[in-house]
């Protein structure tokens, strides 16, 4: 798992944190951080069928 803060290809700074080679049978030894527990959320609910994708946003434009 990339550091935070790593150096992108690019030379550019990045405080993104690269997951690409993280094994998932791993994820459960991953600390009680906010980052682990949010790793194991989301690979639980892409696995787990049962709750809709839900989008909201509120349009500027005024119905007539």
């Amino acid at each position: 798992m990339g550091a935070t803060g790593a150096e992108t290809a690019a030379g550019l700074g990045s405080d993104l944190v690269d997951v690409a080679a993280l094994p998932l049978d791993e994820l459960d030894a991953l600390p009680d951080t906010v980052l682990g527990d949010l790793l194991r959320r989301v690979v639980a609910d892409a696995l787990t069928p049962g709750a809709e994708p839900l989008a909201a946003f509120q349009s500027a434009l005024e119905l007539r």
